[in-house]
């Protein structure tokens, strides 16, 4: 803007430039132009910021005119009225701030931005054209006879004149092309960064159905695939577990050992799918009974099943026994072959005991099974409690 505004100054000499000056008023340039960009990039922008790159930018701008005209030789002598360059050099900080907050204000206003743009830049170039040519009105040339260094020097002819004219329009064309470059570029950016987002969010939804996917598998690899009751893995692993915490805690601890009694009658006599139909039965019932989340049901083996009662003494599990035999026996799950009554009954083995007493969890199993077949040898359809084992000397 500069140098076409000065190309409309006419004087009776010839005008020349030091081009290494016009080289520093452009760096000049580009510093008052990385400050305007640094202000508005801000994701806050204060008052005193504001004011700050208000005032760098009213100099910067400044500076660059007087360093173009210093630039100038000829005859004549410039002198300068000190209260229009003050008047100058407030007038290109005023539109500098008034063009920053606009810009700025813009990023926040989303149906607005063009037009707030387009305003910002409006006032910026009034501030610049405002401030070369209240500048020029303080300057005053007197002729000289004193001579100066041709060196360095271009002169302002008709072929200068154009020189720069299209210099400026090809200052113009880059600065638009790369605008726009960049702006292509920050919507692809945009773009890239919205598929990274759904690509993300796919991989996280995977995840979590991978976890999802995982627990399932777990939870299938503990269970029964007949009757969905925990299999005899999960049993063991939560029968050691309780038997150190019921002995860590000096608590009880009582084992239910199950049998269908004459189950292979029912599947002689009524098929395989029949005797699989009465063991999800009797795995519905002994689901039910147990009231409290931590009791223990799984399928130990064919026809027979287990119940742990952490923290259960011995009347307890027998009320828990009896009121699982009753259950079984009121399913009237017909079973002619039985040598106890038509319909599928259950024979109990409860063990009871402190945990201290035992070995191992082998040893509690053992007498749970023991309390089991004496129920059998008894006549089935019955509970009985094995006895409790002496403290070790």
């Amino acid at each position: 803007m500069h140098y076409l505004g000065m190309l409309s100054l006419t004087l009776p000499v010839p005008i020349f430039y030091f081009w290494p000056t016009v080289l520093f008023s452009m760096l000049l340039a580009i510093a008052a132009s990385s400050v305007a960009l640094s202000v508005v990039s801000r994701e806050r922008l204060t008052a005193r910021r504001l004011l700050l790159g208000g005032l760098l930018m009213g100099a910067g701008i400044g500076a660059m005119h007087y360093t173009g005209m210093a630039a100038m030789r000829s005859s004549a002598m410039e002198h300068y009225n000190p209260w229009i360059v003050t008047l100058s050099i407030i007038a290109a900080a005023g539109f500098s701030w008034l063009a920053l907050w606009i810009a700025f204000a813009s990023r926040r206003s989303e149906q607005n931005e063009i037009r707030m743009r387009i305003a910002a830049s409006v006032v910026m170039g009034l501030g610049i054209a405002a401030m070369h040519y209240i500048a020029m009105v303080g300057v005053r040339f007197t002729s000289s006879t004193m001579p100066f260094s041709m060196w360095g020097t271009i002169k302002v002819d008709g072929l200068g004149e154009s020189v720069i004219a299209v210099v400026t329009g090809l200052i113009l064309v880059v600065a638009l092309g790369t605008a726009t470059l960049d702006k292509w570029r920050y919507r692809e950016l945009q773009k890239a960064h919205q598929e990274l987002m759904q690509a993300q969010a796919a991989l996280l939804a995977t995840q979590e159905e991978l976890r999802e996917a995982n627990a399932m598998l777990n939870e299938l690899s503990v269970r029964d695939g007949l009757t969905g009751l925990y299999n005899r893995r999960h049993f063991d692993a939560s029968l050691d577990t309780e038997l150190r915490r019921a002995a860590r805690n000096l608590r009880p601890i009582s084992l239910l050992m199950i049998d269908v009694d004459c189950f292979k009658a029912l599947n002689d006599g009524y098929g395989h799918q029949r005797g699989d139909d009465c063991l999800r039965e009797v795995a519905r019932v002994l689901e039910e009974i147990p009231q409290r989340g931590y009791d223990v049901v799984a399928r130990y083996g064919g026809e027979e099943f287990v119940l742990l009662l952490p923290d259960a003494d011995s009347y307890a599990a027998r009320v828990v026994a009896e009121s699982i035999r009753q259950a079984v026996y009121a399913l009237k799950i017909e079973n002619h072959g039985s040598t106890v009554a038509n319909v599928v009954t259950v024979s109990i083995g409860v063990c009871c005991d402190n945990p201290h007493f035992y070995d191992d969890s082998g040893r509690f199993v053992r007498e749970a099974d023991a309390a089991l077949y004496a129920a059998k040898r008894l006549g089935r359809n019955r509970v009985e409690v094995a006895t409790e084992s002496p403290v070790p000397a």
